[in-house]
Formats: C-alpha cells, structure tokens, sequence
C-alpha cells in the first residue's frame, strides 16, 4: 500500500497533568465513535492508575500497554494490525519523560510510512501548567501528528481559559499547527465523582443501563445526555482528525 493511502488512525490522549479529564475524554470519544459504526481497537497506556481510573476501568476491552517495556514498537504496530477496526484509542497516564516523547516520535515517523496517522489530544484546564504540559508535548512531536485540544472548564474557579488565549507560547503554538479546539462543559461535582466512583460512562447513563438510584433521577440522566451532546459536538467539529 503507498504511503500517502491513509489506512488507519491512531488516537492518544496526551500524558500531561493528572486529573484533567483525558480518560473522560476517550471514553466519550469511544462512544461517538460508536456513533459512527466505528470500533476502535483500545490500548490503556496508563498502567500505574489502571484500577483506579484508567481506560479499563470503564472500558474493560481495552487492551493493557506498557511503553516502557523492551520491543513494545512491534506490539503496537501489531495492535494497530490486529481487527478490522480503521482507529486505535489509546489512554496515556499523567506524566511524561524523554523516553516516553522518543516512544511516540519513533512510533509516528514508522507509522507514517505505513499510512497510520497520529492525532494527539491534549486536555487542559484553566491552569498553566497543564497547559504548559500540552506544549512540551508539540515541541517534542512537532508537525508528526494532528491536534485537538480540549478545553476543559472546571466550575471553581470560573474557567476564562486567561493562559491558554493570553500566553504567547500558545499562539505561537497555534499558528504552526492550526489545532482543533474545542470546549468541555463544567460538570456538576457531585455527578462527576459518583461517575468516578461507580465506573461509568455518560452513554450508560444517558441510555438508562444503570440501576443505580442516584444516576435514575431524572435530572442526572439529562445532565449525561446533554455532557455527552456538548462532547459529540466537539468531536464533529474534528472528525477530519478523528477519521481516517
């Protein structure tokens, strides 16, 4: 197959702050995607949180992957190779290091010759710092992938986003690599942590497949519809980057 025939596109949250949403995020987009009669192959990249919130804790499918561990470039290509499946999801834990940007470097320049594209997407909140471990990120992997950034807005304090619109390394950032920006609600407490707690998805919820009297209400059933919607949403707007 030439190189320019695109033929499978890989997914992967970013690894920067902890607690920014990025597993959220993926498992979300597994649901639009599922929208899309799409079923992506699943990696869960975040092995030390696994039990605690990583990809498998809400998607159990998803396949467990250690980048550190010796010869796991052939695995992934494999996993990529493995299904029918045209997109690969993958969850990445919070932190990153040289090893882990030499990884993801390595894996995109190979993966291109083959017709996989990367897209990254990075999650931030209204704090510099994870908004600075986005762009350590892009001076690492430069024009090698496709972004989508997400906004995540918090409820406290008010999210105004000051350094993500005001901080010259961002607009320098955004004018080599246009990225897709789009916004994430702020999310009642309350619902998040009982989410968090009881491992589940918006789709379960928003579907009526708990039994779980809190998420029965009413009130937190059209809360996860209209999560779910404001993600989709989002996801639209970037499916040129999403798709393959």
């Amino acid at each position: 197959m030439p190189p320019s025939t695109l033929r499978k596109r890989v997914i992967f949250t970013q690894g920067g702050k902890g607690g920014v949403a990025k597993t959220e995020v993926a498992v979300s987009l597994a649901s639009w995607y599922a929208e899309q009669g799409i079923e992506p192959a699943l990696l869960d990249l975040d092995i030390e949180n696994s039990d605690k919130g990583g990809l498998r804790t809400f998607l159990p499918a998803a396949k467990p992957f250690d980048l550190h561990e010796h010869g796991t470039l052939d695995e992934f290509l494999s996993a990529c190779d493995d299904g029918d499946s045209p997109v690969v999801l993958a969850d990445m834990g919070a932190g990153a290091g040289k090893a882990t940007y030499d990884w993801f470097e390595n894996a995109a320049d190979i993966a291109a010759e083959l017709g996989i594209q990367f897209t990254a997407i990075g999650v931030t909140t209204n704090e510099a710092s994870s908004v600075q471990a986005i762009l350590r990120w892009a001076e690492h992997l430069q024009d090698s992938v496709d972004y989508l950034i997400v906004l995540n807005e918090m409820r406290r304090p008010r999210c105004e986003f000051e350094y993500w619109h005001d901080e010259p390394r961002v607009q320098e950032f955004v004018r080599a690599f246009s990225p897709n920006v789009m916004r994430m609600d702020s999310r009642v407490e309350e619902f998040q942590a009982e989410l968090r707690n009881q491992s589940l998805t918006l789709e379960q919820i928003a579907e009526g497949r708990v039994e779980d009297p809190f998420f029965r209400l009413t009130k937190n059933k059209v809360r996860a519809i209209r999560y779910q919607r404001t993600l989709f949403a989002g996801f639209d707007e970037a499916r040129q980057i999403l798709l393959p």
